[in-house]
């Protein structure tokens, strides 16, 4: 059985200082600036608008109706403050859903229900999912680090059998 996530992980990167914002943005010009809503965000979370309708307004994404995943925050954001959001184009650090199961590269990636909000799993093919991401690295669960995906927020994930 998978075991979801409690917290998000903190952000820890091997880049040069400069290289990347917070050690999450790996390249990509397609960044803009919005809000923070009701719940502050962390660098690598997937963000989704608002539900409650709010102008260019993010929370941290969880798999629920009314959400739709746009990007991943850059850097850290409390609630009412702005923060850069990665969006569809650019490559980033995000974190996987679980702590006990692995993402390969190239898998394309999914929001997740998740209690930290903002985590990715790989997508199932058993239904329509929005597509957050395609996975550039594996990643091993248990070591808590972010690992590389391109933002494809915006698309939808369809599997034909």
């Amino acid at each position: 059985m998978v075991t979801d996530r409690t917290a998000f992980p903190t952000v820890r990167s091997t880049a040069p200082i400069g290289d990347s914002i917070r050690g999450v943005h790996v390249s990509g010009n397609n960044v803009a600036s919005f809000k923070v809503g009701a719940t502050a965000v962390k660098a690598g979370q997937v963000v989704s608008i608002s539900a409650t309708g709010l102008d260019f307004t993010v929370i941290p994404c969880v798999a629920e109706a009314g959400s739709q995943p746009i990007g991943v925050a850059v850097a850290d954001g409390a609630v009412g403050y702005q923060v850069p959001v990665a969006m569809i184009g650019c490559i980033v650090r995000v974190s996987n859903y679980a702590s006990d199961a692995n993402i390969d590269a190239s898998e394309r990636l999914t929001w997740n229900d998740a209690a930290p909000g903002g985590t990715v799993i790989a997508c199932s093919g058993a239904n329509t999912q929005p597509l957050v991401g395609r996975s550039l690295e594996d990643d091993t669960a248990s070591s808590l680090l972010l690992f590389q995906m391109l933002v494809m927020c915006g698309a939808w994930n369809t599997i034909h059998a």
